[in-house]
């Protein structure tokens, strides 16, 4: 009868603990839904939108132009972009939202992009490697390249 005991006490811990981690893990995720667009920001009027199924390689802007580029991306198994821009550009947003039924489970994806400003003329660059930033890379890493030639406005 003492062993009946301990397992039913046993089980309605493990039940409590169980929802507990449940109950912690919806609070996380709803932080991670928070913009990083500043009220100047978030009137920005973006000139075009790019991901990368679309396969774009070339682009032409003006200075001041903006541009949005949309990547798949999961964190929830250490996947991230890993993002540089030559100097003739300017990131002015750059913000992950989980997809809408995944609220950050394991394995669960979601997009991340980033709004970029034109500032100088000449080829610029934004580059990404989809990588985990505790492992070495190693060449097969999934990547995009976005060249900008930036010109003045005529």
């Amino acid at each position: 009868m003492v062993k009946l005991e301990s397992c039913l006490i046993l089980l309605v811990m493990a039940t409590l603990v169980i929802t507990g981690c449940y109950a912690e893990l919806t609070i996380e995720s709803s932080e991670a839904d928070v913009t990083t667009l500043t009220p100047e920001q978030s009137d920005v009027v973006l000139n075009a939108t790019y991901t990368a199924d679309q396969n774009t390689t070339a682009l032409n802007m003006t200075v001041n132009e903006t541009v949005q580029i949309s990547l798949n991306e999961n964190p929830t198994t250490g996947y991230m972009w890993n993002v540089t821009t030559s100097s003739g550009l300017e990131i002015l947003a750059d913000e992950y939202t989980p997809d809408a039924v995944s609220q950050m489970m394991a394995g669960a994806g979601g997009i991340h992009e980033w709004i970029l400003k034109a500032v100088d003329v000449g080829n610029q660059t934004f580059s990404a490697v989809n990588m985990r930033s505790f492992e070495n890379l190693t060449g097969s890493e999934e990547t995009y390249t976005l060249n900008i030639t930036v010109q003045e406005l005529i």
